[in-house]
Order: C-alpha cells, then structure tokens, then sequence
C-alpha cells in the first residue's frame, strides 16, 4: 500500500486514489474479511475528548492567510480515539479536529503515554490523523513553513491538542472489551467535486477511464461493536476537504467533517451534550487533496459567471474567482455538506451486508 500510495502522488492523482487507499492504513492492517456472523473478537475501546484551541486572537492553520485570526466558537475541536487489539498487537487510530499533525505534537503524545503505560503504545501502531479542517487555531506544527503565517508557535494550541490527544486516547484505552469490527462502503454523490478538473484531464485516458468520475465518491465505513451488541464506534472516509467555511471566517470551526461527526454522534448518544456520550464517530481524511466540498464550482464574485477553467481567474485576476455552495453562505453549506456525509454513513451504519473483519493486527 505504501509504495502503491507514493506512485499514486508522484503522478498526481490525489484526489482520485480509490475509497480504500488510505483506509487501508487502518481497515486492511486486519487480514481477513468474513460474513457477518461468524464468531470472532478483537479487543476494542473508543474515548473522545476536547482540543479546542485559543478562539480569539490566533491565526488558522489552512489557509495561509494572515489577517485570518479567531474571533469566538462555530463548532468546538475533538479528538476521537479507536484502538483494536488483537492479544497479540495493538493499533491505535486518533482523528482529531485539526489542520493536520506535526512531529512535535506526535512525540510529545508519545512520551505522555509511555510515561502512564510503558511501550504499549510506540510509533509502531499509534496513528494520529487531522481532519484537514482550515479553521481551527495554528502554531502548533513547530514548521516555519506551516507556523508563518501564524507568526510562529502558540504554546495555547499545542497545548490544547496534546491534552486532548492523550485523554482520548486514555479513555479509549480504560474502555476497551471483547469485540466486533465490521466494513461496509457505499457510494455518495453530490458532496465533492474536483478543485482541479483541468489538471485531472492531464492524467492518461487509459487511466481516467477506470472511474466513473474525476474524484473519489465512494465512502467506507469501520463499525465498533462490543460483543454484548453494544455498539461503541465508528470510523468513516470520505473524499472531501473540510472548507465549507472559507477564509473569511473568524471562528473556530471542525467545518462540514465534525460537524457530520457531531451529528452522528447525537443520533447515537440521545440526550447528551456535544462531546459526551459513550458512542464516538469519526469522519477521517482520506484522498481529499484535490477535493472541494463547494459544489456550485468556481463563479466571478461580481457577474456569477464560470472562472476561466484553465487560469481560475476572473478578467485575469483570481481574487475575484470564488468558489462556493452548496449553500446561500459557509455556515448552510458546512450543515447541508454535513447532513449529507451523515445521511449516507447512517444508512451504511443500517446495512445489513456489512462484512466482519478478522484476522491479526
């Protein structure tokens, strides 16, 4: 998978990986698929926790753009763990509510939980993963590249990550019992389109005519249930990059992925507050580089007309080049892309062909 993934990049295909690529990190570390049913157990645990960062005053991590510093809460940052164990081997798989993760942060989560359990859990099999959401506080990744438009380190943010990080984690591993993973997937449309179309048309035509479209639309879903029936968790991938909410926004936001997250969570967990509750959901990255969740596409700000394809300009200047939908502004388009990713993870949740995943880690 690995060398497969490397290929795949060097001849830019980001946005068109198959659903399973990345996926595959997590999903086929299990080697074996078998009907539902079939007696088999792992040991599984889930814990969630808050990462919020500072929300005033602090630039976001995505965009780049230096004016753009928080101004309250759209929607709080979570962190969501996952751990499967086999009795022999362990893997821990974190989907937290950020721009991505730096080495730093992976090294100090690290010594945090050696310091409380030794070497049960190493670079070997912990796995921390950001949402890719553009609007949540910076200053974390301790990179010049990825720290300057910030203006350098934000101890606050780190801070908040790291915390968060090692208490889901904790609580994932304090949860665990005997049970079950199972693997569905699913196709859904209307919720991603390709933010370069003219750069996919540059792939060969051998090679494009192996999907029905220009992106990824197939989503896949791991199921968490104990053995008793009681169902624990869930982790889903889509192709879709989490900007809904565009670089005019001022508040902290998990955009259209956590928000999706948080709905599933509620459906899950009836009466609890956001971020409570025994049931955990993830909706992780997967092969979103080239993938936009602004379906009405690229239009001039002042006529509503289609960009130059080839250019992304408007009259040869791409400040006016904006894309958008499907909503009237980023706060209906970050919910109606978030009902929609829910929709379609609560109806594989329901489906009854679901295969169960056995094998060692």
């Amino acid at each position: 998978m690995s060398s497969r993934f490397a290929k795949e990049k060097e001849r830019g295909k980001m946005g068109r990986l198959t659903a399973l690529s990345l996926p595959l990190m997590v999903a086929a570390c299990l080697l074996s698929v078998v009907p539902l049913g079939v007696v088999a157990s792992y040991n599984i645990g889930v814990g969630i926790a808050d990462v919020t960062g500072p929300s005033a005053e602090i630039g976001f991590m995505g965009y780049a753009k230096l004016g753009q510093k928080g101004t309250g809460i759209h929607l709080r940052q979570f962190s969501r763990a996952f751990i499967i164990d086999d009795g022999k081997q362990r893997l821990a798989f974190v989907s937290v509510d950020c721009a991505m993760i730096g080495n730093g942060l992976r090294k100090e989560v690290l010594a945090r939980l050696k310091s409380l359990y030794g070497d049960v859990y190493t670079e070997q099999n912990l796995m921390l993963s950001g949402s890719h959401t553009h609007s949540t506080p910076g200053g974390y990744m301790q990179n010049l590249l990825f720290d300057l438009s910030v203006l350098g380190f934000v101890r606050q943010t780190f801070m908040a990550l790291l915390s968060g990080i090692v208490i889901s984690i904790r609580r994932a591993h304090e949860s665990m019992s005997s049970g079950r993973v199972y693997v569905t997937q699913g196709e859904l449309v209307g919720v991603n389109i390709n933010r370069s179309p003219t750069a996919y048309l540059a792939n060969p035509a051998a090679e494009r005519a192996k999907y029905p479209y220009d992106v990824d639309k197939t989503m896949v879903q791991l199921r968490l249930v104990r053995d008793d029936g009681k169902p624990i968790g869930a982790i889903i991938w889509f192709a879709v990059h989490p900007t809904s909410m565009n670089n005019t926004n001022t508040l902290v936001s998990s955009d259209n992925v956590g928000y999706a997250a948080i709905l599933f969570e509620q459906r899950m967990n009836p009466g609890q507050l956001i971020g409570k509750g025994p049931f955990v959901a993830a909706f992780a990255a997967t092969n979103l580089g080239d993938v936009s969740p602004n379906v009405r596409g690229p239009r001039c700000q002042f006529s509503g007309r289609p960009c130059d394809l080839h250019s992304s300009t408007c009259s040869g200047r791409n400040e006016f080049c904006i894309a958008s939908g499907p909503g009237t502004d980023m706060f209906e388009s970050t919910r109606m892309i978030a009902e929609k990713l829910f929709g379609k993870a609560w109806e594989l949740w329901n489906d009854d062909a679901a295969e169960e995943v056995t094998g060692s880690l």
